[in-house]
């Protein structure tokens, strides 16, 4: 059945002007609300045209104050005139999603359907202006709820449906569609951009709704979901859940050593691991038996420490890969002091997994985690490797994760990765025709960081129109021309400020190739870094660790004893 719209707010609750129609793009515009057929019921809240530099208060438009505390009270000035939507979509009796649609006067005849972070049901408007800057009609929802809790699940199913997979679908759907309708014509290619959570629908798509974009853009992904919450809980059990068991000090203590021991082995010591993977740490001289400092770690802080770097398992089941060395001072702020993660194992826990708010966090163990994934109803864990019906409808992934990412490890993309091959029994030449992972090293969860972090993944992050360096753009040349990436070039800003110019610029190679360092200078000689081979196996490869006593007191090492890669550790 066709529904019709009933307008109920139209531009009121924006502090912008909505123009006077004056062009054939303005007065379709401002009819286009009575005139939206969709197969699904729905309401228009919002409906105009936005003239270019105009702002979009969202205090005035009432967006939760979650939403505006993490992510700004207003857009930045949009850089087209578009025609706007906002809408109310029932996705079933008892939910619903509010999606934004934003139709620009550049049109270039593709769609752009935008992801969301964390729990939150907060739509990522500079994704909306970012993909519209560049012709995009572009989309957006609120993923099912509103804020950044998760508290919107708790006891209702459909909520969490529209939270796993269904609020992407929905947008993509309908925006295509109004899109369609607006223009008169079909939409051309269609593509997708996310970053964390947003990575991780960006990947549920890719396996559930393979027809709904022939490019996706995902950055950070949490797939392997429950891998993560299961970290999250294993560092406070191990940490403490009310003070962190190792100081500040001794994790700046931690980061140093890291640096000196491992920073030259891709050939710059500049501050940046390329391969955190080879870092095969000694923790001797952090150990109080060896130093006299204040920052020596005690036995049992060592203990502590060195299980956050190695893979995470319960009853020989690999639950977590474990967390790359170079990103120890990143981590250890957010795993102490940031809100989402100490948040996210009681919300996690309390709304998705037991339905109930009295669930004690300090209660958690590896166990919880297990039974969240035998309870995962609408597979939020996304970590299924078949995605040969995306390849075989000639869709295009572009995947990319920061090394020193230090909220969402990448070991976990890594994984994915071979997982995907190992599922599709493919070589690495045969993923690369429709599927490319990128490891982008010093770089932090979805951008910052030490590294050359800016590679148009975002508003935030763009430096330039050149494909190269502009990831939107070039998921665009791979989908519409066919020319695949061999690399991804990141920029690095002096203090992270475009105005104060380019400290160095970087390409991040395609996996499972790693940069090595032969220039002048310390690294920042674009040129000097190479792409090699990656012969190495990872530490988290099933049946090759054994452990045996080391040399240190109270250590162990793992070996691989058919790769010759070591880690010392504390047992």
């Amino acid at each position: 059945m066709w529904f019709r719209s009933k307008i109920f707010l139209l531009g009121l609750l924006t502090t912008s002007t909505y123009s006077h129609p004056t062009s054939g793009f303005q007065k379709r515009c401002q009819s286009l609300s009575e005139k939206i057929e969709l197969d699904y019921t729905f309401d228009v809240n919002i409906a105009g045209y936005l003239a270019p530099n105009s702002t979009i208060d969202l205090v005035a438009e009432g967006v939760n104050a979650t939403c505006l505390e993490s992510y700004g009270n207003s857009t930045s000035p949009l850089p087209v005139g578009i025609c706007r939507l906002n809408l109310r979509v029932t996705t079933s009796e008892t939910s619903e999603v509010y999606a934004e649609v934003w139709l620009p006067e550049n049109w270039e005849g593709r769609t752009l359907m935008t992801g969301n972070g964390g729990l939150d049901g907060c739509i990522r408007y500079t994704d909306l202006v970012y993909g519209t800057s560049y012709g995009f009609a572009s989309f957006g929802t609120n993923n099912g709820h509103n804020g950044t809790s998760g508290g919107a699940v708790y006891r209702q199913p459909d909520v969490l449906e529209d939270y796993a997979w269904r609020s992407v679908y929905t947008g993509a759907v309908i925006g295509k569609s109004i899109t369609k309708q607006f223009f008169g014509s079909d939409c051309g290619k269609s593509f997708y951009l996310g970053c964390s959570t947003g990575g991780r629908q960006g990947w549920k798509a890719v396996q559930k709704n393979p027809e709904l974009f022939d490019g996706v853009i995902s950055g950070a992904p949490v797939v392997d979901l429950w891998g993560h919450v299961a970290f999250f809980g294993y560092v406070r059990q191990v940490l403490g859940f009310n003070e962190s068991s190792v100081t500040l000090q001794q994790w700046t203590a931690i980061s140093q050593e890291v640096l000196k021991q491992c920073d030259g082995l891709d050939g710059a010591n500049d501050g940046i691991l390329e391969d955190p993977t080879a870092c095969v740490l000694d923790w001797t001289p952090l150990l109080c038996s060896s130093t006299s400092n204040s920052t020596c770690l005690t036995a049992d802080q060592a203990v502590a420490v060195t299980k956050l770097f190695n893979p995470v398992t319960y009853n020989g089941t690999l639950l977590y890969p474990g967390q790359n060395h170079g990103s120890e001072l990143r981590m250890i702020f957010r795993w102490l002091y940031s809100p989402l993660v100490l948040n996210w194992i009681p919300e996690t826990f309390r709304n998705f997994v037991y339905e109930d708010l009295s669930w004690d966090p300090q209660s958690f163990t590896l166990a919880d985690v297990v039974y969240g994934l035998e309870k995962d109803k609408f597979d939020l864990n996304t970590f299924n490797g078949d995605i040969s019906a995306f390849r075989d409808r000639g869709g295009k992934i572009l995947h990319w994760h920061g090394v020193a990412d230090g909220l969402i490890g990448s070991r976990t993309s890594d994984l994915y990765y071979e997982t995907v091959r190992s599922t599709l029994n493919a070589s690495v030449a045969e993923l690369d025709e429709f599927y490319r992972y990128f490891r982008a090293s010093g770089v932090d969860h979805c951008g910052g960081g030490p590294g050359a972090w800016v590679m148009g993944q975002g508003a935030g992050a763009k430096t330039s129109d050149n494909p190269d360096d502009n990831l939107l753009l070039r998921i665009v040349q791979w989908v519409e021309e066919g020319d695949a990436p061999e690399f991804v070039r990141g920029t690095k800003f002096v203090n992270d400020t475009a105005a104060l110019g380019v400290q160095f610029t970087r390409k991040h190679c395609k996996y499972p190739k790693v940069n090595r360092y032969t220039g002048v200078g310390v690294g920042v000689d674009e040129a000097g870094w190479q792409a090699a081979e990656y012969t190495r196996l990872p530490p988290w490869s099933e049946g090759s660790t054994i452990f045996r006593p080391s040399a240190v007191p109270g250590s162990w090492i793992i070996k691989l004893e058919t790769h010759g890669w070591a880690h010392n550790g504390l047992e």
